[in-house]
């Protein structure tokens, strides 16, 4: 076996990422095997991924962390911008940063065409991985959104705060995966579903979701 730190082992870890990533993007993360991954890399040997990454897991680990630090580099960018400008305005507008992948296709296309879709099947499916890969220095933005939130909520008890704060990111993560599956069978999901009002529509619920008084049995819950 190659040896990991020689260019052409070096060579081999790109080779297996990108068909990892591109495979990934295409089927989804469960449905994609080693033995698969191995042979769209071109590999001969059955063993070259737990080689160089150990799992399949600690493989999709670094796809992402790929992906986020480049994307994080835009982020920060636009939350920059937007507290330049005096802002945020209004919770809609750190939402709209959030949710806001579109823009990032030309920055992700480095590292191939199929990052955006591949980080939207993590989302779908394994947001777990998500959270677990993505470290403090790669998720200044989102925290820093996240603060922008927190500030323009209305007073509720802090737990509650935090719960709406997950819930909010879970459905950001819902609504933007699913786009994936709406372009794939468009018939299986409502009009409009990958149309710009779609956009619009997830930050009214998410907004919504974020803005509701709490009930009072909810309260009577925190004390």
């Amino acid at each position: 076996m190659t040896d990991d730190h020689s260019p052409r082992g070096g060579d081999t870890r790109e080779k297996i990422k990108q068909a990892a990533r591109r495979l990934f993007a295409e089927r989804g993360i469960d449905a994609v095997s080693i033995r698969d991954i191995t042979k769209a890399a071109g590999q001969k040997n059955a063993g070259s991924v737990n080689y160089y990454f150990r799992s399949k897991e600690a493989l999709i680990g670094e796809l992402i962390a790929d992906v986020a630090a480049i994307v994080e580099v835009e982020r920060n960018r636009r939350v920059d911008a937007m507290e330049a400008a005096g802002g945020p305005h209004d919770m809609r507008e750190v939402l709209a940063v959030l949710i806001d992948l579109s823009p990032l296709e030309d920055e992700v296309a480095p590292i191939g065409e199929d990052a955006i879709r591949f980080m939207k099947r993590v989302m779908a499916s394994h947001s777990e991985l998500l959270f677990e890969a993505i470290h403090f220095d790669l998720d200044t933005a989102t925290r820093r959104c996240v603060a922008h939130l927190r500030r323009l909520m209305p007073a509720m008890p802090p737990v509650v705060v935090g719960l709406r704060i997950r819930l909010a990111m879970l459905l950001a993560f819902a609504g933007l995966s699913s786009r994936e599956a709406a372009v794939v069978s468009p018939d299986l999901w409502p009009a409009g579903w990958t149309a710009p009002v779609a956009d619009a529509n997830l930050i009214d619920a998410l907004e919504g979701l974020l803005t509701q008084p709490p009930s009072a049995e909810a309260i009577n819950l925190t004390e």
